[in-house]
């Protein structure tokens, strides 16, 4: 199966949360691509929880490590892709309809934490556990 991850789900892995280990459970077997930006948004969650006091300086190095350790391929914001993910402009924001435009393009699915994007955009989600994890 080919999946599309989002950061919520990359972050959410990356911190070995709940939701982590359902992003976790799905990731074997699995064709793992993502959206070229996915590393900034990624820095940007883990410097917000640093800046917030939640992750130490170390915890957040270690993470990046890890990040640039995935085994999943990179692909590149093309024309294409940016015209595909206007089309979606009117239900989710630009950031995520990229990833939602790389997951149909791929005919893959979306695995992502965000709950307010699956409702966005029912049927290419992949469904986690729906109980919110603090």
């Amino acid at each position: 199966m080919t999946l599309v991850l989002d950061a919520s789900a990359v972050v959410d892995l990356l911190l070995r949360n709940r939701n982590g280990d359902a992003v976790r459970g799905h990731l074997t077997g699995a064709d793992l691509h993502t959206v070229a930006h996915l590393d900034a948004e990624v820095f940007s969650a883990l410097a917000r929880l640093h800046r917030d006091g939640a992750l130490s300086a170390e915890a957040v190095d270690a993470r990046l490590r890890a990040l640039s350790r995935m085994d999943v391929l990179r692909l590149p914001i093309t024309g294409a892709l940016l015209q595909e993910a206007w089309a979606l402009r009117n239900n989710i924001t630009a950031r995520d309809a990229l990833y939602v435009a790389l997951a149909r393009r791929l005919r893959g699915r979306l695995l992502t934490t965000d709950r307010r994007l699956v409702r966005a955009v029912p049927g290419i989600c992949v469904a986690l556990p729906a109980d919110p994890v603090p």
